[in-house]
Order: structure tokens, then sequence, then C-alpha cells
């Protein structure tokens, strides 16, 4: 009987260790599943964060690219602002100009007023000679205004273009200034 109990503790002891073993083996395969599992979320975890490092420089790329644009524009207006003080100085002399030109042919029409009195009768040519040549002066006058009134007509018109010229790219500086708000 001690063969028989023997052999069956022998059997018995061998039924529990591969019990155990299986039980073993499981938790191992349970394991090895866990450590691939947590293996598989920090790749996923690395991909995602790789993902979102993309797109932020991507982001930021457009978002430099948007700044490029913005400080182009910034130098245009500045740029297109000092021309058209410029014009505006020019448009200002040259109504200036016109201003000092329209007393001058006042000046003129008192002289010629003034002519008849200044001669006897008897210098009458003298008198014709002296209003023809202030005729001339007052038309080289005249021609020297109606160039004066084109220039300004053309300054006047430049400015206006250039202006509404600023106005779209200020719209532009305003509106992506507000987008960085």
């Amino acid at each position: 009987m001690k063969k028989i109990s023997l052999v069956g503790v022998f059997i018995s002891i061998m039924m529990a260790c591969i019990c155990l073993s299986d039980q073993v083996i499981a938790a191992e395969i349970d394991q090895g599943q866990v450590i691939i599992a947590d293996e598989i979320k920090a790749l996923s975890a690395a991909v995602d964060n790789l993902t979102r490092q993309i797109a932020q420089q991507t982001g930021d790329a457009k978002e430099a690219g948007k700044l490029r644009k913005l400080d182009i524009a910034i130098a245009y207006l500045n740029f297109r602002s000092r021309r058209i003080e410029m014009f505006e100085q020019n448009l200002q002399a040259s109504r200036t100009n016109r201003n000092r030109i329209v007393d001058v042919l006042e000046q003129f029409q008192r002289e010629e007023d003034n002519l008849s009195l200044a001669f006897d009768s008897n210098q009458q040519e003298e008198l014709e000679r002296a209003r023809e040549e202030l005729r001339f002066r007052k038309q080289a006058i005249k021609d020297r205004q109606n160039r004066l009134d084109e220039e300004i007509i053309l300054l006047e018109n430049r400015v206006m273009d250039m202006q509404s010229q600023i106005d779209s790219v200020e719209n532009f500086v305003q509106k992506n200034l507000e987008f960085y708000r």
C-alpha cells in the first residue's frame, strides 16, 4: 500500500505541479500580453505626440507666413505713406505757386488799368507797346497757371489712387492683427 500511496502522492504532486505550471504559464502569458499592451499604448502615445508636434509646427509655419505677410504689408504701408506725404507736399507747393500766380495776374490787371493814366495822349504808341508787353507777360503767367492746374489735378488723382491702395492694405493688416489678439 505504501507503494500505491506513494505513487498516488507522486501523481497528486505531479498533477498539482501541472496545474500550477499551467497557471504560471497562463500568468506569464497574461503578463506578456500586459507588457505588449503597455508597449502598444506607449507607441500610440508617441505617435499621438508626434502628430501634435507636426500639427503645431505646421501651424507655426502658417503663422510665421502670415506674420511675414503682415510685416511686408506694414512696410508697404510705411513706404506708400511717405510717398503720399511727398506728393501732398508737391501738391501744396503747386497750390501755393498757383495762388501766387493769381496774385501776379491781379497785379498785372491793376497795372493795365493804371497804364492809361501813366501815359499822355501823345504817347499813344508807347502806351500800346506797354499794353502789348503786359498782355504778353499776362498770357505767359496764365499759361503757367494752366500747367499748374493740370499738375494739381494729376497730383490729386495720384494721391487718391495711392490712398485707396493704402486703404485696402490697411484693411488686410487690421483684419489679420485682430486675428492675433
